[in-house]
């Protein structure tokens, strides 16, 4: 009777199917990593954008001027999508933050806390992919009193993608 060795280890079959089960689970962390990161962005962006709403309706109320005139600026998200200021159409977050589009934002956030007596500086660094919010200014431009601020937007993708937050409640009275 002829004695056989002892085999140990693994067949190609067992190692071949420990690897793919190790290749599903990293799939389904990666899936669900992508889906948890999504949501923690657009969380941290309603929660700015709501700070930033209750801002500008404190500022109104407490200095009695549209927001345009407590900005300074009736555009001040020009200087980041404009192709004469950002000829590249590159998201803001790729400019220097010497850029005119980020001490736009910068000015546009301490007038506005400093007018609703809000500490507005933890919104310096922008959304959670790094761009500005934006502000465009309307309601009382060029002494028109019948249009209304239209929103505060964000960067939704490259530099010319963006999309509505709330928009602000109309201050002036009716046309």
């Amino acid at each position: 009777m002829k004695q056989w060795a002892k085999q140990t280890g693994f067949t190609i079959v067992e190692l071949l199917i420990v690897v793919v089960v190790i290749a599903i689970l990293a799939a389904i962390t990666i899936v669900a990593y992508g889906g948890i990161t999504a949501q923690a962005e657009k969380s941290k962006r309603d929660t700015d954008m709501s700070t930033i709403y209750k801002a500008i309706i404190l500022a109104r109320e407490n200095t009695g001027q549209t927001l345009g005139q407590i900005t300074g600026s009736f555009w001040s998200w020009g200087s980041c999508s404009t192709t004469g200021s950002n000829p590249d159409g590159t998201e803001p977050r790729n400019l220097p933050t010497t850029h005119a589009c980020w001490t736009r934002y910068y000015t546009v956030l301490a007038n506005l806390g400093d007018a609703a007596g809000m500490d507005l500086s933890g919104l310096r660094s922008g959304d959670a992919r790094g761009n500005p919010y934006l502000f465009d200014e309307n309601e009382g431009e060029d002494g028109n009193f019948c249009r209304v601020d239209s929103a505060i937007w964000y960067f939704t993708g490259d530099g010319n993608n963006r999309a509505y937050g709330p928009q602000p409640p109309k201050f002036l009275p009716a046309c």
